[in-house]
């Protein structure tokens, strides 16, 4: 398992860094762990890094203020030491801050932050969570969670087995 700290940690490295790719790997881990566990601070843990991993890939997002990532880096900070409470409270700042950041240097009508949710309520329903739980754990709309999956590969087999054998001697039988 994981704890909270170390992600925070590796959190502030990679904002540190710039390292989207780094922040993307972190969101995936914490999201990992909140699937075992459930709890808050991980789920908001996954979506803000996954949305900073975004803000730091995309060009339009280039020239922000060095201001952004030291406020981005300073509430990680104080979010390290904490309680739960704290903890969840100095990532919600976070939240926040890459919300107004999206309402003012964002391209789209959805922020940052939604697209994050629902990439991530996809990920969990891809690891076996109901429509609904995966829903309610990350705060996306369950609509467009499967608006989202129904426009990717996630419901695709994966690998050779059983179920997929038997898919292609349908198809071979069936044409």
């Amino acid at each position: 398992m994981v704890e909270i700290q170390t992600l925070i940690d590796q959190s502030i490295e990679a904002v540190d860094k710039k390292d989207a790719l780094a922040l993307r790997t972190i969101s995936a881990n914490a999201l990992t762990e909140a699937a075992v566990v459930g709890h808050r601070e991980l789920i908001l843990m996954a979506l803000v890094d996954y949305a900073l991993s975004k803000i730091l890939s995309k060009i339009h997002y280039q020239e922000i203020d060095e201001k952004f990532y030291g406020k981005i880096t300073d509430e990680f900070k104080k979010a390290r030491p904490g309680p739960k409470e704290e903890t969840l409270k100095h990532l919600e700042v976070i939240e926040d801050l890459v919300i107004k950041l999206d309402e003012k240097e964002g391209r789209f009508e959805d922020n940052v932050i939604e697209k994050a949710q629902i990439k991530k309520a996809a990920n969990l329903y891809e690891k076996g969570f109901s429509l609904r739980r995966a829903s309610e754990m990350t705060g996306a709309d369950p609509v467009r969670v499967l608006e989202y999956v129904g426009g990717s590969k996630i419901h695709e087999f994966r690998s050779p087995g059983k179920n997929a054998e038997r898919l292609e001697t349908a198809r071979e039988v069936f044409g």
